[in-house]
Parts: structure tokens; C-alpha cells; sequence
């Protein structure tokens, strides 16, 4: 005859195996996608905080993806569901929180993507005009005339547009 009980601790047994053996074929997995996708990221003409931000992306929906998984392997859904679906509203109230940081980064990027202007181009934008020389995924920097460095945020750039001038040196060239 065979053991009801003995059984069920086997197939339960199995199944954390199965979890576990998951997890670490996952680390591995998702290890070296980062990995080529970090490559293959290396070879375009995206800064590295686009870049990091597209990498990262891409690893946390693939360990997402994977942690769903497990926990439905696991059989423990009426758990971490509903703790995973917190988890989305709290992180949902922070990005709120961080709305302004966030903006700046999304401009940020339309900014570095399109290309429209670059470091050592003039600019006049918000009153201000001058040359830049920074541009990262929040603000951009420019120095003006008299030699003030104006840290301007990336969203209010994007709304407010600007003007972009030649480069004088190439003028003079001419």
C-alpha cells in the first residue's frame, strides 16, 4: 500500500527543489543577459546613463518574470501576491514622490536621443545663454558669458524650448 503522506512530502520536497534549482539557472540566465546586453549597449552612440537605465530595465522585468514563476510553482500566491501588489502601490506613491527627478530623466532622454543639441553648442534657453558643457539624464549645464555655470533642469529645458546658435569658432574658420 502506498503512503499518502510520504508521498505528498516527496512532491513537496521536489517542488522546492524545482524552486531552488530555478533560482539559481535564473541568476545565471539573467547574469549574462545583462551581460550582453551591457555589450551590445557599449557598441551604439547612447551615454551610459540611458545605457544603465535600458540594462537595468531589462534584468529587474526578468527577475520579475522569474519571481512570479516561483511563487506559482510555490503554490504561495494568496501570500506574496497581494504583498507584490502593495509593493506596486508603494512604489507607485514614491514615483509620485519623485515626479520632478522623474521628468527631468524622461527629458533628459528625449534630450540626449534627439540630439539637438550638443556639449559646446550655444544655447539661449530660460533667459539664459551661454555655451554647454554637460548634458546628463537630469540637467544640463551651461556657462554663460561671463563665466556663471546655470545648472538647468532637463523638464523645464523641454518645456520652455530654446534657441541654439552656431558655434562661433566654426564661423571664424570660414
Amino acid at each position: 500500500m502506498i503512503n499518502i503522506g510520504l508521498f505528498y512530502r516527496q512532491l513537496e520536497a521536489m517542488v522546492y527543489l524545482k524552486s531552488i534549482l530555478l533560482f539559481m539557472v535564473a541568476v545565471f540566465v539573467i547574469g549574462t543577459i545583462g551581460r550582453l546586453v551591457n555589450k551590445y549597449l557599449s557598441t551604439t552612440n547612447l551615454p551610459k546613463d540611458v545605457q544603465n537605465i535600458l540594462r537595468r530595465c531589462i534584468v529587474y522585468v526578468l527577475w520579475y518574470i522569474v519571481l512570479i514563476y516561483i511563487i506559482e510553482l510555490l503554490d504561495i500566491k494568496e501570500i506574496l501576491l497581494p504583498l507584490l501588489g502593495t509593493s506596486i502601490l508603494i512604489g507607485a506613491a514614491v514615483a509620485l514622490a519623485i515626479k520632478d527627478t522623474l521628468s527631468d530623466a524622461v527629458a533628459g532622454l528625449f534630450l540626449l536621443f534627439d540630439k539637438h543639441f550638443n556639449i559646446g553648442d550655444q544655447i539661449e534657453t530660460m533667459k539664459y545663454k551661454g555655451e554647454i558643457i554637460n548634458v546628463t539624464l537630469r540637467k544640463t549645464r551651461i556657462i554663460t558669458s561671463d563665466g556663471t555655470i546655470v545648472v538647468l533642469p532637463n523638464r523645464k529645458i523641454d518645456s520652455s524650448g530654446w534657441q541654439l546658435y552656431k558655434k562661433t569658432d566654426q564661423m571664424d574658420k570660414k
